[in-house]
C-alpha cells in the first residue's frame, strides 16, 4: 500500500486500502453482473459480507425492476449468401424474433447539421426501409419508428473490432403507464465498422436496391434485484450520497468493479474516522444501470425523496475509475460547486488540473435533480489526445467499453489509487468541513452565460426577455445571499442549499421534480435547448409551431421559478 496520509485540519486520512480494493476487483471479474441474475446477486451478498465484516451498517433494499436484456441477432443478404456479419442486438430494442425484412437505405443525415425541413423530408423517405447510419442514440431510433422505418443498423464510428453492448431506452427509470407508449418498437442491431463497410461496399456494388434481413431476441421481463445501501452516520443528519452500479455487461471490471472497489475503499476509509464525520456518508451500489435505464437509481428516488431532499447535502457518482490509458482527468458538476474544490485533489494527485470542469450530462445514474441537492459530481478518465482513437464514451476512452473484454487486465491500479485518493479528499471536505464548497456567484455567472447562448441560437422571432427580466431581480438577492453565507454559514448555509437546489431543477430539469426527463442528451435549460437551431423561416410550418408552442412554455416555466426563487429569498433576507 502507498501512503495517502495528508493534513486535512486536525485529521489525517491515512492509508487507502488498495488490497481490498483488490480483493474486490478480483471476486467480480467471474461474475457476469446483468441486473437481477444469479451473478449479479453474488456480489451483492459478497459486498454485504465485506461491508459487515468492517463493522459498516448496511442494507440490502430488493427493488422492482423492468429489465431488458439483449439476447441474439441476425443479419443477412438474400442477394449475397456470401456475406456474413455479427451483430448485436440492443437492451430495449423490439423482439422480433420472425425477423424483418426490407430494402435498404443509408442515411447521410444521421450526425449532420441540416435544417428541419430537410431532415423531415428525409425521414419521410425511410418507410418500410432497414436505415444503415452511424447513429444509434435512442432519440434517433424513436424518429425512425415514428416515420415508419422496418429497422435499424447502426455502424460503429471507430475500428475497433469489438461490437458494443448498447441500450436505446428513452424512458429514465421504470416507465409509467403514460412513458409504455414510447418503448420502442424497432428492432436495432449493431455492426462493427469493418463489416458496416462490408455492408455499405455491397449496397454501391449491387446494381437494384438491395433487401436486408434482420431478427432481433430481447428478454424483457420484470424482476426484484438487490441494492445495498451502507450508512456511516455523522454528528448532524446531514450526509453526503456516495454511489456507483454494481451491475455491468459481462465481467465489467472498469464498468463498473473499478467504481464499486473504490466506494468499498472509502467506507472503510470513512469508518476508521467515523467519530470525526460532521456528516454522514451514506454508499448506494446501484442495480439496474445498463438494463433498466438507470432503474436502481431511480427506485431509490422515488422512495427516499424526502429525506435526500431535507438532509444529502451533495450526489458523488463513481463510474470507470482505474482504468488503463485513463491518463486525464476531467470533473464534471452541477456548476454550484467551488473551482478550487473540485480540481485542487487532481492537481495534487495527477500533478495537473484537471482537462476541464464541465457540466454533468445525462447518464450515469444522476437521477437526483429534482430532489434539491445543491451539489453534484463526477470524475471521468480520458485517454490522452494522441491515444483518443474510438468513440468509446466510458473506461477511460477504451476500446473495450461493454464489450466481453472488459476484464482485470484492463484495470491500471495506479490510476485507481489516484482515483481514489481525489474522492477521499472530496469526501473529506464534505463530511469533516462546516462549509460546503457552494459557489452561488459562480453559479449565477454560469447561468447568465448559459442564457445568453441559448438565445444566440434560437430564432429571433423567440422572445427571451421575460427570462432576462426574471433573471436581474434574483441576482441582487442570491449575491447578497452569498455574502450573508460567507460571513455566517451556520445560519445561512441552509438558504444557500436551498437556492441552488432550485436552481438545479431550473437548468438541469425539464420536468415537474416527481418525475424524470428522458435519456436523451441534453445540455442546460433542455426544454429551451430542444428549440435551438429551428429556424422559422426554413422550418417546416408543423415543426415550427411545435417548436414555438414548446419555447413559450418552457420559457413561462423558467421566469415563473425564477420570480418564485426571487420571492421566497427576499422574505428570508428581510
Amino acid at each position: 500500500m502507498t501512503p495517502d496520509a495528508r493534513p486535512f485540519g486536525d485529521t489525517e486520512l491515512g492509508r487507502i486500502d488498495e488490497s481490498l480494493m483488490t480483493e474486490l476487483l478480483e471476486a467480480f471479474s467471474h461474475w457476469h453482473r446483468l441486473s437481477a441474475t444469479p451473478d449479479a446477486e453474488r456480489s451483492v451478498d459478497w459486498l454485504m459480507a465485506r461491508l459487515e465484516s468492517i463493522g459498516i451498517a448496511v442494507e440490502r433494499h430488493t427493488c422492482r425492476l423492468y429489465l431488458s436484456d439483449p439476447v441474439s441477432a441476425l443479419l443477412s443478404l438474400p442477394q449475397r449468401p456470401d456475406l456474413g456479419f455479427t451483430p448485436k442486438t440492443r437492451s430495449f430494442a423490439a423482439d422480433c424474433p420472425d425477423g424483418v425484412a426490407g430494402l435498404r437505405i443509408q442515411d447521410p443525415y444521421a450526425f449532420e447539421p441540416v435544417t428541419s425541413r430537410e431532415r423531415l423530408g428525409w425521414y419521410e423517405r425511410v418507410r418500410d426501409r432497414i436505415v444503415i447510419a452511424d447513429n444509434g442514440f435512442e432519440d434517433y431510433v424513436e424518429r425512425l419508428s415514428r416515420f415508419g422505418a422496418r429497422g435499424l443498423i447502426h455502424v460503429w464510428g471507430s475500428d475497433e473490432p469489438a461490437v458494443h453492448e448498447e441500450t436505446v431506452g428513452p424512458i429514465w427509470g421504470t416507465p409509467t403507464l403514460e412513458d409504455r407508449k414510447r418503448l420502442p418498437r424497432l428492432p436495432v442491431i449493431g455492426l462493427n465498422r469493418s463489416e458496416g463497410e462490408v455492408l455499405l461496399r455491397a449496397m454501391v456494388a449491387s446494381h437494384t436496391d438491395l433487401s436486408a434481413s434482420m431478427c432481433t431476441r430481447v428478454a424483457t421481463r420484470v424482476a426484484e434485484a438487490g441494492l445495498p445501501v451502507a450508512e456511516i452516520p455523522g454528528e448532524s443528519d446531514e450526509f453526503v450520497l456516495l454511489s456507483a452500479h454494481y451491475d455491468s455487461w459481462h465481467e465489467g471490471v472498469t464498468d463498473n468493479a473499478t467504481g464499486n472497489a473504490l466506494c468499498l475503499a472509502m467506507a472503510e476509509l470513512f469508518q476508521r474516522h467515523r467519530h470525526q464525520l460532521r456528516r454522514g456518508l451514506r454508499i448506494a451500489w446501484w442495480p439496474g444501470h445498463s438494463n433498466a435505464r438507470y432503474g436502481g437509481s431511480t427506485w431509490y428516488a422515488d422512495r427516499h425523496r424526502s429525506e435526500l431532499h431535507e438532509r444529502c447535502v451533495a450526489h458523488i457518482n463513481v463510474d470507470s475509475p482505474g482504468c488503463l490509458g485513463g491518463d486525464v482527468l476531467r470533473v464534471n458538476g452541477s456548476g454550484a460547486e467551488c473551482v478550487d474544490f473540485l480540481s485542487r485533489p487532481v492537481r495534487q494527485q495527477a500533478g495537473s488540473s484537471p482537462e476541464d470542469i464541465g457540466m454533468l450530462g445525462r447518464g450515469a445514474d444522476q437521477s437526483f435533480w429534482g430532489l434539491g441537492i445543491p451539489l453534484h459530481l463526477a470524475l471521468k478518465e480520458l485517454p490522452r489526445p494522441k491515444d483518443r482513437n474510438t468513440r468509446s464514451p466510458g473506461c477511460g476512452g477504451g476500446w473495450w467499453w461493454h464489450t466481453e473484454a472488459d476484464t482485470l487486465d484492463k484495470v491500471d491500479y495506479h490510476h485507481l489509487h489516484r482515483d481514489a485518493s481525489i474522492h477521499a479528499w472530496w469526501l473529506a471536505t464534505l463530511l469533516l468541513d462546516e462549509r460546503l464548497p457552494l459557489d452561488v456567484a459562480g453559479y449565477l455567472t454560469r447561468i447568465g452565460v448559459d442564457l445568453a447562448d441559448l438565445e444566440a441560437r434560437c430564432d429571433s422571432a423567440l422572445d427571451f426577455a421575460p427570462i432576462r427580466g426574471a433573471f436581474a431581480n434574483l441576482q441582487p438577492l442570491a449575491l447578497e445571499l452569498d455574502g450573508r453565507w460567507r460571513q455566517d454559514p451556520t445560519r445561512w448555509q441552509g438558504a444557500a442549499r436551498r437556492l441552488l437546489g432550485e436552481l438545479h431543477r431550473l437548468r438541469h430539469t425539464s420536468v415537474d421534480d416527481y418525475q424524470f426527463d428522458s435519456t436523451y442528451a441534453a445540455g442546460p435549460f433542455p426544454g429551451l435547448g430542444a428549440v435551438t437551431g429551428i429556424m422559422r423561416e426554413d422550418a417546416d410550418p408543423a415543426i415550427w409551431l411545435f417548436a414555438e408552442t414548446q419555447f413559450f412554455r418552457h420559457r413561462d416555466r423558467l421566469t415563473d421559478g425564477l420570480y418564485r426563487v426571487s420571492v421566497e429569498l427576499g422574505q428570508k433576507l428581510r
